[in-house]
């Protein structure tokens, strides 16, 4: 099961790969887009809308993860600590719990205010205009939250699109403490997709948990 599933694009590989795949987000955009993306995978599927705090599908998974820093939407403990039951509640004695995020990095956090700085840039497919992102970010060390602007402009109209949002930044240590107020127990601790165990020069933290004791 894959929470924050977006539009799919991990679901594709895994299905081609013979798995059967269970996954669910919050942004219908994004289901609508998944389901039309995997509909040749027929059966061999389903996706659902709902939140990753509070959600039942009443079975148990042989993995479960969340991936692409999709968890930094979980701003507070209390929110974490919900989908961290929820979780549990659809894992069983082997099921291993896996969680992608990167390691914040101070120079990211504190940037001159209102500074912006390039993100991306991409091809709009109905304008086939070229598309720059800019950003700029405040960042409450108190609350650990990291309020992000997106500022979208093309070649002859600059700012056509202003969006804000907000990430939690989870550093190591508080990982650490969430996962084991939990339950969890930390199998491996990744610092890249390699399986390169997490050093002080890694730019990810991935979890790779389970639950003693479950049925």
């Amino acid at each position: 099961m894959e929470l924050a599933c977006g539009t799919g694009r991990i679901a594709e590989p895994l299905l081609r790969s013979g798995a059967q795949y269970t996954g669910m987000d919050i942004e219908k955009r994004f289901l609508r887009s998944a389901q039309k993306k995997l509909s040749k995978y027929k059966g061999h599927f389903s996706i659902h809308y709902g939140d990753m705090r509070s959600f039942n599908f009443k079975t148990n998974y042989d993995l479960i993860f969340i991936g692409f820093n999709s968890f930094l939407h979980l701003l507070t403990d209390e929110d974490v600590l919900d989908f961290f039951q929820c979780v549990k509640n659809h894992m069983h004695a082997k099921t291993r719990f896996i969680i992608d995020i990167y390691i914040p990095d101070p120079l990211f956090l504190y940037r001159p205010k209102n500074m912006r700085f390039p993100v991306l840039e991409y091809v709009d497919s109905k304008t086939k205009q070229n598309i720059y992102v800019e950003e700029t970010n405040q960042y409450n060390r108190k609350t650990e939250i990291n309020k992000i602007t997106w500022y979208f402009s093309s070649k002859g109209k600059k700012d056509f699109d202003i969006r804000s949002f907000s990430v939690r930044m989870y550093f190591p240590s508080k990982m650490h403490q969430l996962l084991t107020e939990a339950g969890f127990t930390i199998l491996h601790q990744w610092g890249d997709y390699y399986q390169t165990n997490m050093n002080a020069g890694s730019s990810l933290q991935i979890y790779d948990t389970i639950v003693k004791n479950l049925p």
